[in-house]
């Protein structure tokens, strides 16, 4: 039967370059997770492409949701990787968000990130291999001006890797990646122009911001078998930027 891996926020930016690299690599059918409808059009795209791929409209924050994604991925193969990538980043301050807001973002981010894990490590911990990656953000080390829930949820998605590490050793590696500034829609979002994103390259010692490829090609090698002593891990892709 197939080996499969599962990427979730799988339609667009760091997700997709993801999926794409995934698919490039032929090591794995590929199990695109995405709440967005858009996320269909980009696993045609891959499949057109000769990727084994399979697309699921899944609410990653919601369990019934992703228990049913993890039975229809059962029926196409053996899950051996995942990747959690979804992730929401609603702009507030902390004195005018509400409640609901804080508790939407930390259910999605961090809430996600667990649902999909444990969904996905019972096959994992039976076949006695697999890995994990997360895809934390610079804002756990930095905070966020408008955006204390997202920092939140990203902060905790580090120490749930830890935990989750030491759980299921020596089955399943778990990592994690913290992405700095990054060419994707989220700066863009929050009004960010494009010159105001790449003027932000200037004061990395490596000269430019981050492209979602940069991030992909690290968690391509946390999946690999070159990552085989790597657990347990947050690794900073910032072009060196230094957290103040």
């Amino acid at each position: 039967m197939r080996k499969v891996a599962v990427v979730t926020g799988a339609g667009q930016g760091i997700g997709l370059a993801i999926c794409e690299r995934i698919a490039r690599d032929r090591s794995y059918a590929l199990a695109m997770i995405e709440r967005s409808p858009q996320g269909r059009k980009a696993a045609d795209e891959i499949r057109s492409r000769g990727g084994d791929v399979l697309y699921l409209q899944c609410d990653v924050s919601n369990e019934s949701e992703v228990r049913s994604a993890a039975e229809a991925v059962a029926e196409f193969g053996v899950v051996h990787r995942v990747v959690n990538n979804a992730g929401v980043f609603p702009r507030a301050t902390a004195l005018e968000m509400d409640f609901a807001d804080w508790l939407e973002v930390i259910k999605i981010n961090l809430g996600g990130t667990f649902l999909v894990s444990r969904a996905f490590a019972p096959s994992m911990l039976e076949a006695g291999e697999g890995a994990i990656v997360n895809l934390s953000s610079g804002r756990a080390a930095l905070g966020a001006v408008n955006g204390s829930h997202y920092a939140a949820s990203k902060g905790g998605i580090i120490s749930l890797t830890r935990s989750l590490a030491l759980e299921w050793a020596p089955a399943i590696r778990v990592n994690a990646v913290m992405p700095g500034v990054t060419d994707t829609a989220q700066p863009r979002e929050a009004g960010v122009s494009d010159e105001e994103l790449y003027a932000r390259g200037q004061r990395i010692p490596l000269g430019r911001i981050g492209q979602p490829s940069d991030i992909a090609g690290t968690v391509a090698f946390l999946l690999s078998e070159d990552a085989r002593y790597i657990t347990g891990q947050t690794i900073a892709v910032n072009g060196g930027a230094i957290p103040r």
